[in-house]
């Protein structure tokens, strides 16, 4: 299907192919995220994706520039064949670099909560299992894929088959002809120019916060962003938090003090910590947990149900974002990532933490950490080593590829029997962790693994019923260890359950709960359930360190969970605002911490729909100066490299 133009049409048809493919992309975005969204109506979308065309000509620029300059440039030679085959694969190349992400995010929005970023881009290519990490997502997103293949054709055709008849050289006007050539390639720069910056006139070129003009709607304000824009845009951001300042430091101090005195060191033997991190470890799953009155999702997680019995459980904890390095960083490190920063790409990578490991390793504490990825993976061995273990033990580590589930790493049966033997390695006392792998996409179960007894038809709900029998499994072969019986054991999720779209367990209410107890098997902590406060991952590191006894002074966002001096909130950001969590309400915060764009009733709106007009003032008021503060805390400390006590 050859399509031979004049050469400035046919150029300009080839340029309005990859522009009207990314506008589109938009529709398709938008509904596929619907429920994420906000359910805007057709009418809606179609208002925003006009708002958001100067994001899409931004973009569509940046990637066409070179393509422009080449086929408008005012020379006899543009009319060469192996010319015009160069300035065409070039064209081609590109314009997949800038449709091939839009199309990505439209399935993976649901796990990162907002557009991809650069960072997020570079993160997930550390990995070196990387392609068949993505040949696993063709049985669950086949439909993306098969929509990959149709926008590789389309633009094949636009780029080969687009045939601009030469343009003539006329013999005796060149002169006329080169000006008027000339005239059309700097018209055509200046409009690439002004595409690429936005707007016209003075000021700072097009940035993603301009989305805000066009919805003052957090969520609504991806429908007016695109993903290729995105990515450029934090190209050069070097992710540095922005510094709040809303209080006194005396009033500072009195609302929030990350300055922890420490605790009486222990006369005793010092107990050893082992923290067991579970891959979309949503409270969901465990019954005792599950906040959905009434639901029929039970049963899929019976040992962790009869571990909760002898735990301290708290039914309300927080993640503090949606990915993995997120709950990672803020469990092991105390650092919460709030919007898209991620800890090992930003400028406080050589930051100095106090982080469990890195203290007690200061009272004879060893450590190791656990995960059956691959090394390198997603910057999580690199950001561990950064908070004080001493080795991370990855898939190389693991050395059987005979366990290895073909996507993410070594099966967690596997890993999780091998780490169980091997911790006995270690000098008391020490500090570890395990995270797993297994209850995410493709959702995949051993092929000789027993599922007999699985209550769950899908393989989703499969998978987490084999993630109870492989943490069985590993305190089973824990307890014929020398170290079981002196140990603490922490079971906390890394994010909620992404995977359940479309049903209440999906909602702004249920979605950052995770699951997190308490365990000795001595009976040191008697069983009991605190519901009295809601807590947070970064209140982990405090907590650990109190129950340690480490006597000295350190630096931690969080308070332990088990005090009374504990604020009872939890503060998080998921899909473009803050969110400060009590036991009553949560109040949705713009950006700049300054407006309230909501006020919900936890307990009962869990699609946290209806905003409630009349409210607790003096309750949401304690609420808000908790959260401005905390932020105030973090900033200050994080940008000044503060978060150690010794700095």
């Amino acid at each position: 299907m050859r399509l031979r133009l004049p050469y400035y049409p046919a150029i300009i048809l080839q340029l309005a192919v990859p522009l009207l493919l990314l506008w589109l992309a938009r529709f398709a975005f938008s509904f596929y995220n619907a429920d994420a969204l906000g359910n805007p109506s057709f009418g809606r979308v179609l208002a925003l994706s006009f708002t958001g065309l100067k994001f899409d000509l931004c973009a569509w620029a940046w990637f066409n520039a070179p393509f422009i300059l080449l086929r408008f440039l005012p020379f006899e030679f543009v009319n060469r064949k192996g010319y015009r085959i160069v300035a065409n694969t070039l064209y081609f190349i590109s314009n997949l670099l800038l449709l091939l992400p839009a199309l990505a995010d439209i399935p993976f929005f649901r796990y990162n909560g907002s557009h991809l970023r650069w960072t997020s881009i570079s993160t997930i290519f550390t990995d070196p299992n990387i392609h068949g990490i993505l040949l696993s997502f063709t049985k669950d997103y086949w439909g993306a894929y098969a929509v990959g293949v149709l926008l590789v054709i389309i633009l094949w055709w636009a780029a080969f088959r687009i045939t601009p008849s030469p343009l003539p050289w006329l013999r005796r006007d060149i002169l006329q002809a080169f000006l008027l050539r000339l005239l059309v390639f700097i018209v055509a720069g200046a409009s690439t120019f002004i595409c690429i910056r936005g707007h016209l006139g003075p000021g700072r070129p097009l940035s993603i916060g301009d989305a805000i003009w066009g919805t003052s709607e957090a969520p609504q304000l991806n429908i007016v962003l695109n993903t290729p824009f995105c990515i450029i845009r934090t190209l050069h951001n070097d992710n540095r938090v922005e510094q709040f300042n809303f209080f006194p430091p005396e009033k500072l101090a009195a609302l929030h003090s990350s300055l922890h005195t420490g605790s009486p060191a222990t006369s005793g033997k010092k107990r050893n910590i082992v923290v067991l991190t579970i891959e979309s470890g949503s409270a969901i799953w465990v019954d005792s947990i599950n906040p959905v009155a009434g639901d029929t999702l039970r049963g899929l997680m019976p040992f962790l149900d009869s571990l909760a019995t002898k735990s301290v459980v708290f039914p309300r904890a927080y993640t503090t974002g949606v990915r993995s390095i997120e709950g990672i960083t803020a469990i092991f490190g105390g650092v919460p990532t709030f919007n898209d920063m991620i800890l090992m790409t930003s400028p406080y990578y050589a930051n100095t933490f106090d982080a469990p490991a890195s203290l007690l390793a200061d009272k004879g504490y060893s450590s190791r950490f656990y995960f059956g990825g691959n090394k390198g993976s997603f910057n999580i061995d690199q950001t561990l080593k950064t908070f004080g273990f001493e080795k991370v033990v990855s898939r190389e580590d693991y050395g059987n590829d005979n366990d290895f589930d073909g996507a993410w790493g070594i099966w967690d049966h596997k890993m999780g029997e091998f780490a169980a033997r091997d911790i006995s390695s270690l000098p008391q006392p020490f500090i570890a962790g395990w995270f797993t792998l297994n209850p995410h996409g493709p959702f995949d179960v051993p092929s000789d693994w027993n599922t007999d007894g699985y209550k769950a038809k899908d393989n989703m709900r499969r998978t987490v019923e084999y993630e109870d029998r492989a943490i069985r499994h590993f305190f089973e072969v824990a307890k014929g260890e020398p170290w079981y019986d002196n140990t603490l054991f922490l079971i906390i999720g890394d994010h909620g359950s992404r995977d359940l779209r479309g049903t209440v367990y999906d909602s702004p209410a249920i979605l950052p709960r995770i699951t997190m107890m308490l365990y000795s098997p001595d009976g040191s902590l008697s069983p009991a359930i605190i519901s009295d406060r809601s807590v947070a991952q970064y209140d982990i590191p405090s907590t650990l360190l109190t129950l340690a006894g480490y006597p000295d002074k350190y630096v931690s966002l969080g308070e332990n969970v088990l005090s009374e001096n504990h604020p009872g909130y939890a503060l998080m950001f998921i899909k473009g605002a803050y969110r400060v969590c009590g036991t009553r309400y949560a109040v949705s915060l713009s950006p700049d911490l300054r407006k309230i764009e909501g006020v919900y009733d936890i307990n009962s709106d869990y699609e946290m729909k209806d905003n409630l007009s009349r409210y607790d003032a003096v309750e949401v008021k304690r609420m808000i100066d908790w959260a401005r503060a905390f932020m105030q805390d973090y900033s200050t400390r994080l940008n000044g490299n503060t978060l150690s006590y010794k700095k």
